[in-house]
């Protein structure tokens, strides 16, 4: 049983963190892929940003996931992968994918309540 002076151990956050983490690295990573008839190089064409764009979007979701792993980047990452679906929302309304929207909302929805969680709860102690 925890005392006040020890946090509680947050075991299910670390797990759901990571699996957050692991799909958004997945995800970023697979946007690296410059084949020309690969599916992210023609949804980022028909973006119209470049395809500079489909790089930036994948290394902020890397970065994004890997800060939001840990207890003290986790707000971080948060508003970073927040951004990026925010974005993708945007995006697929905007060149008439909108059905696609429930992808991003979801991964969304999923970011703000794992990082909406208590932060008391985290494994590593805030000094």
């Amino acid at each position: 049983m925890p005392s006040n002076l020890e946090p509680r151990r947050d075991v299910a956050g670390w797990i759901w963190r990571g699996l957050i983490a692991a799909l958004f690295a997945y995800i970023g990573w697979g946007k690296f892929d410059s084949a020309p008839n690969g599916e992210w190089v023609r949804i980022f064409a028909k973006i119209g940003l470049g395809q500079w764009f489909r790089v930036f979007t994948g290394l902020v979701e890397i970065g994004g996931g890997t800060l939001f792993l840990f207890p003290r980047t986790n707000k971080v990452g948060a508003a970073l992968l927040a951004a990026a679906m925010l974005g993708a929302i945007v995006a697929d309304v905007a060149i008439g994918t909108a059905v696609f929207v429930i992808v991003p909302l979801a991964l969304l929805a999923a970011v703000v309540i794992v990082a909406a969680r208590d932060p008391s709860l985290d494994l590593v102690r805030r000094r």
